[in-house]
């Protein structure tokens, strides 16, 4: 039976292997520090192994490659090299589409294509990738004009493929382990002020457009999240909308993560927007339509009705992205529970409401009382 211990910090396989008769007791460090996550993924592989012996599977080879054991006991035959970085990630990708938005799957895709398969380091057999091949990979990908956040989400997709390799024993430790990201600017969070935000509702048409508009300014609501709304997803009576799904141009599908479906509060300024939305409000019916009944097209409201409306309404051009950020803004400097507008905004944890807005937070009340002094301190 296969068992995991540990050895001055590090993880230490120990199984037994039957070879000419006899069995043979065999230790392999596994390249893990002792930590609980790394007693997880050890614990993975010692039952991997415990299946391969049991099934006559077993390639020590191959799921220890740096190890001298097959060499010393005669097992090295002939294997099969490993496949390349480009192929594997290929490989990966195919088998997780299932669990995939659209979206994701497609620019998933991109990042493997353009920054991985498309690079040096593509090209590389997995079990020939080093952490200086790592290193040397991210300056070329600045050097190539990539931005750090491409850079750190397509580093974040490696290490993800490399995990698994590492896991299925077709590399002996993962390289990627210690690699940290680049450092990226923070993210320009330049939200409207009240009267910036009238002049644009001002400048909207009424109907469709402006209730668009205001629902992006006045729930906070992505994008996607907004062109995915359903009538039967909107209770006017309770001012209330529910956000169950997010439409792009490849259609309905999941909302960005599970705390994205949520139901929000409206204000009711918003309430009287969508009262005006024309159109016979079936509950299957899209709430935003274009001018044919279709679902608003979201690339022509940016490139071109939004543009129109920041000239008209004489406001400093900003992406529409600012709506979003106006609004959780906007909550907080009226003294809104920080919960509350991460609940609103659809965030799982306070981290990114904390890290993005915490300066236009409201100063809260103080709740402590000053020192009393004794007379005889007086």
């Amino acid at each position: 039976m296969a068992g995991v211990h540990a050895q001055n910090g590090r993880l230490l396989l120990t199984f037994q292997l039957r070879h000419n008769g006899a069995r043979i007791r065999c230790r392999e460090f596994l390249g893990l520090a002792d930590n609980r996550d790394n007693r997880r993924l050890a614990a993975r592989i010692a039952a991997q192994v415990e299946r391969d012996l049991a099934a006559g599977d077993f390639d020590y080879a191959a799921r220890f490659p740096a190890s001298r054991t097959p060499q010393r006991l005669g097992l090295q035959g002939t294997r099969v090299p490993a496949p390349s970085l480009a192929e594997y990630a290929r490989q990966w990708l195919d088998a997780h589409r299932a669990h995939l938005t659209a979206g994701t799957f497609y620019d998933y895709g991109l990042l493997l294509k353009k920054q991985i398969a498309g690079t040096a380091l593509g090209g590389m057999a997995l079990d020939q990738i080093s952490r200086r091949d790592l290193d040397r990979w991210l300056v070329d990908l600045q050097a190539a004009g990539t931005g750090p956040r491409r850079a750190n989400m397509a580093l974040a997709r490696l290490k993800t493929i490399l995990r698994l390799a590492e896991e299925e024993g077709l590399i002996a430790a993962n390289p990627s382990r210690l690699v940290r990201s680049l450092r990226e600017p923070r993210a320009a969070i330049d939200p409207f002020n009240t009267g910036e935000t009238q002049s644009l509702l001002r400048a909207a048409a009424p109907g469709t457009e402006r209730a668009f508009l205001a629902t992006l300014l006045l729930a906070g609501l992505r994008p996607s999240e907004a062109l995915g709304l359903k009538w039967r997803d909107v209770d006017l009576g309770r001012a209330i909308l529910s956000v169950r799904r997010g439409r792009t141009r490849w259609g309905d599908g999941m909302t960005k993560t599970e705390a994205s479906e949520r139901e929000v509060d409206l204000p009711a300024a918003l309430v009287a927007e969508l009262h005006t939305v024309p159109g016979a409000r079936q509950p299957d019916d899209y709430v935003f339509t274009g001018p044919r009944g279709a679902g608003l097209d979201w690339n022509n409201f940016r490139q071109r009705t939004w543009r129109r409306l920041m000239r008209m309404a004489g406001v400093r051009m900003r992406p529409p992205y600012q709506c979003r950020h106006t609004y959780a803004a906007n909550l907080l400097a009226r003294g809104a529970n920080p919960h509350y507008v991460a609940h609103q905004m659809g965030h799982s944890t306070l981290a990114m409401v904390i890290r993005h807005y915490a300066r236009w937070a409201h100063k809260p009340a103080r709740d402590i009382r000053e020192p009393q002094l004794a007379p005889a301190e007086l």
